[in-house]
Parts: structure tokens; C-alpha cells; sequence
């Protein structure tokens, strides 16, 4: 019954002490006001005896929560009062070379990657390989059967057979021609030959027909012997004519056996060109008929294979269609990633940069930028980088997801360490020490790399100034000091 009244009586106190929290709250606190309300003596002398009988536990409850209190209070640190002994230790800042650290996801890729297409139409006569077998640069993968385009190369080399046939027989014309020519100069020479004989003999019966003359008119002999001495001499002279005439002719000849000659040598010339083309059509027949043949571009594996014995292929019109292989060089791969335009400065070739494969759980693998595109993609503002990492077991498979972490080393600037650094609101500072307290300075952050971080100015009154490395900087849990606060250093 007492203890019945007297959580009647606390429930009463409460909401009649509890603001109304709206409208409709009021309302209840009214109606409860009146319900409680000592409207007749009766209903008193009941209240206040219950009042009586439970007066000395609220006092007992309410020294309890005096002394809960008073504990509590007495273990907060008041506002300048001394933190423990040895909670801090006085650093100065120092240059140090704090590396930046960019962490990109990518996607392993093969080093080399060839798509595979026919070059002609044709049916698949063979396949030799299949997907995951290796293979050595060159290695035929699979072979096509056109037999019209195999008829027309039999006929180009036939044909350049003739040709070579046609270039020998011109050939022989030529020496044919040089005999020619040398026996039209022995001619020349036998004509010149006999017109000097034909030349003497005429000299001959001239000078006797002058003598003879000569006689006939002194009547030393008769005119009949004239006459007779005179006709030789016409003779003679015809025959020196005629001589003269045929070395003509001879020189003619030669003239003509060195044209024919040199006609027989520009045959020689005209047949080998035709021999040439027909070789030239061979050769490109030949070629046609290499890509009945289906090669591996470079040593590699085969990832993906999209043909059968019996298939007809066609060529792939420009660039469009489904390979028929495709062959990827493994034993290397490279991790391209784009790294944000903040950072692009930073990287460079032969940075240091490790690579973590989840899909192996979370092994490492390192190496180093091999490669950038030196320019930034236009729409994302990145910049395109790869990494090339060995690859001899195999276990790195092309379309991984990988997670890039690449080192750049960065210049020396000035430094503390990171529990001395504190963020208040909007400005980060630190604290000095100055006569056993701790006083509030605003400074210029920079990166940190969780143990030290890079602080570039300090604030001083209208505006900001270097550091000297001679201020002495509290480190320690510096989140609870306040500015002037007195601490303890460790010895």
C-alpha cells in the first residue's frame, strides 16, 4: 500500500512538473492536474500521509545521487589543470621526404593480344589447336582449303616458266647477233681487201694505157695493141668500182648485224621484265595462298578459338566480326590504370608500384610504371599508366581485378609527427610549449602518411611564415589540450 502511494505520488510530481511538449500535451497535463488536484480535506490528510511515510527514503535516494555526482565530477579534468606525468614529449619539425601513395584499381591484361581473322573465303580444312595450348611465333593454328585460288597459282608459275624460256631464247639471239656482226666485219675487211687490189691494177693499166697511147701515136706499135691496152684499163677500172662498192656493202652489213644485236639485247631486256611480272603474279599468288594458313602473330597462348574442321570462313570486313583466334602473349602481362589529374604530375617511368590480386587473396606482386600516355583523356582528366609485371607461372590470368599502389617519391619539406597535429573545426593546428603550457598555433597542413605529417606554414600575426625546425611542438594525445593548458612532459 505505501509503495503504491508513493509511485502514485512520483508519477504526480513528475507530470506536474514535466512542460507540456504541444498542444495536446497541455491538454493532458491539465486534466491530470485536476484529477490530482486536493479539491476535499479527506483527500489532503490521505496525501500527506503518505508524504510523511515516504519523506525519508527521498532523502536517502537523493544523497545517493549527490555522491554518484560528486564522483563523477572529480574524475574530469578541470580547464588548466595539469595533464599527467609524462603524457607528452616535446618534438621539433624536421625535413623529411614523405612519399605520395596512389592507389588505383585495374585490369590485368595480356602483354600482346592478337584477334585472329581470315584474310579469304575459304573452308576450314584443318584445326590444329585449341584454347590454352602454346604456341611459338609462326605455329599454324589452322588451315583453309580454296582450290580455285590453288589452279590459278599453278598457271602463274607455269607461266613464269615460259617467261624464263622466252629470256634464254633471246639470249641466244644475242649471241647469234654478235656472230653476225663479227663476220660483217671480216667481210668489210675482205672488200677493203680487194679494193685495194682492184685500186692497183687499175694504177696498173692506167699507166700502160698512157705508155701504150703514147707508142700507138709514135707508130712504135700498132693501134690494136692500143686498143687492147685501153680496154684493160676500162676493165681495171671497173673493177676498182666495184670494189669500192662492195666494201660499201660490207659496212652497211655490219651496221645492220650491230642494230639486230643491239635488238637482241633489248629482247633480252623486254623477256626478262615479262618474266618478272610473271614471277611478281606468282609471288602474290603465293602469298594469297600463305593466308590458307592461319599463323600465330607471336608466341603466346591460344584464350579463345571460334571455328570448326568443315566451316566456311570469310574475310572480316573491316575489322568487324568475331575472330576466329585469339592468341595472347602471357608470360607478361601489364595493370593499366588511370590516375586522377592531381596525381598525374607525380608518376613517372620507373616509379616503383605494387600490385594486389584479390582473386589470388590478396597476394602482392611488384614492379614499376613501365609506360604513360603523357597526356590526359579529355573527358575523365586521367592519366593513362601501365605497369608490367612478370608473369612465368601463370597465375596472374588476363581480366583480374587488380588494386595499384604506386610510390612516388616526393621532394623534402617540413614535418611532425601526426599526434601532434590536431583538427579543430575548420583549421588544424598544433601546440607549442611555452613556460609548462600549451599554446594553440594554426598551421598550413600538408600529406601525411600516418606517421609523420608535412606542415608548410605557420600562422603569425597578419599572415603566414616557415618553419625554423627550433620550435618545440607537444606530441602526444593532442585532442584534449586546450589553448594555455598546463602539461607535464615526460623525462
Amino acid at each position: 500500500m505505501i509503495r503504491s502511494s508513493s509511485e502514485s505520488l512520483t508519477m504526480s510530481i513528475s507530470k506536474r512538473s514535466e512542460p507540456p511538449a504541444s498542444a495536446g500535451g497541455a491538454l493532458a497535463h491539465a486534466r491530470t492536474h485536476r484529477l490530482l488536484a486536493p479539491n476535499s480535506p479527506d483527500l489532503r490528510r490521505r496525501l500527506a500521509g503518505s508524504f510523511s511515510i515516504l519523506q525519508p527514503r527521498l532523502r536517502f535516494g537523493l544523497l545517493i545521487l549527490a555522491l554518484a555526482g560528486c564522483t563523477k565530477s572529480n574524475s574530469t579534468t578541470a580547464p588548466g589543470t595539469a595533464t599527467p606525468a609524462g603524457a607528452f614529449t616535446v618534438v621539433r619539425p624536421q625535413k623529411k621526404a614523405l612519399p605520395k601513395v596512389i592507389d588505383q584499381p585495374g585490369t590485368i591484361q595480356a602483354y600482346e593480344s592478337a584477334p585472329l581473322y581470315a584474310k579469304l573465303a575459304g573452308f576450314v580444312k584443318l584445326v590444329k589447336v585449341d584454347i590454352g595450348d602454346s604456341l611459338e611465333s609462326g605455329a599454324v593454328l589452322a588451315e583453309l582449303s580454296i582450290p580455285e585460288l590453288e589452279d590459278e597459282g599453278r598457271q602463274k608459275m607455269a607461266l613464269v616458266e615460259q617467261a624464263a624460256a622466252e629470256v634464254e631464247q633471246a639470249r641466244k639471239q644475242v649471241v647469234i647477233a654478235d656472230a653476225d656482226v663479227e663476220s660483217a666485219d671480216a667481210r668489210v675487211l675482205e672488200a677493203k681487201a680487194g679494193l685495194k687490189r682492184a685500186q692497183a691494177s687499175f694504177k696498173r693499166w692506167e699507166s700502160e694505157a698512157t705508155r701504150i697511147a703514147e707508142m700507138v701515136r709514135t707508130k712504135v706499135v700498132d693501134p690494136q695493141v692500143g686498143d687492147e691496152t685501153r680496154n684493160q684499163f676500162l676493165a681495171a677500172e671497173a673493177g676498182f668500182e666495184e670494189a669500192r662498192a662492195r666494201v660499201t656493202v660490207a659496212e652497211r652489213a655490219v651496221v645492220k648485224a650491230k642494230a639486230e644485236r643491239e635488238k637482241a639485247s633489248e629482247d633480252v631486256k623486254a623477256t626478262d621484265a615479262k618474266r618478272k611480272v610473271a614471277e611478281a603474279e606468282a609471288s602474290r599468288l603465293k602469298s594469297l595462298l600463305e593466308y590458307c594458313f592461319i599463323k600465330a602473330p607471336f608466341a603466346g597462348t591460344v584464350i579463345k578459338r571460334a571455328l570448326d574442321a568443315g566451316h566456311f570462313v570469310q574475310p572480316a570486313a573491316m575489322g568487324k566480326g568475331d575472330p576466329l583466334f585469339i592468341v595472347a602473349r602471357t608470360n607478361m602481362v601489364r595493370v593499366p590504370i588511370d590516375v586522377p589529374e592531381a596525381d598525374a604530375a607525380l608518376v613517372r617511368i620507373g616509379v616503383p608500384a605494387k600490385i594486389r590480386v584479390p582473386a589470388l587473396h590478396g597476394a602482392e606482386f611488384t614492379g614499376e610504371v613501365k609506360r604513360t600516355a603523357q597526356a590526359l583523356e579529355a573527358g575523365s582528366r586521367t592519366l593513362r599508366v601501365e605497369i608490367d609485371l612478370p608473369n612465368a607461372e601463370h597465375k596472374l590470368l588476363p581480366g583480374m581485378y587488380a588494386h595499384a599502389r604506386i610510390t612516388a617519391p616526393m621532394p623534402e619539406a617540413w614535418a611532425l609527427p601526426s599526434n601532434a597535429v590536431v583538427k579543430q573545426a575548420d583549421q588544424t593546428v598544433v601546440f607549442l610549449h611555452r613556460d609548462g603550457k600549451a599554446v594553440r598555433l594554426r598551421i598550413q597542413p600538408g600529406r601525411t602518411d600516418g606517421t609523420f605529417t608535412e606542415v608548410f606554414k605557420k600562422e603569425k600575426a597578419g599572415g603566414w611564415e616557415d618553419w625554423t625546425g627550433e620550435e618545440e611542438v607537444l606530441s602526444g594525445p593532442a585532442t584534449a589540450l586546450t589553448d594555455s593548458q598546463s602539461v607535464q612532459i615526460a623525462k
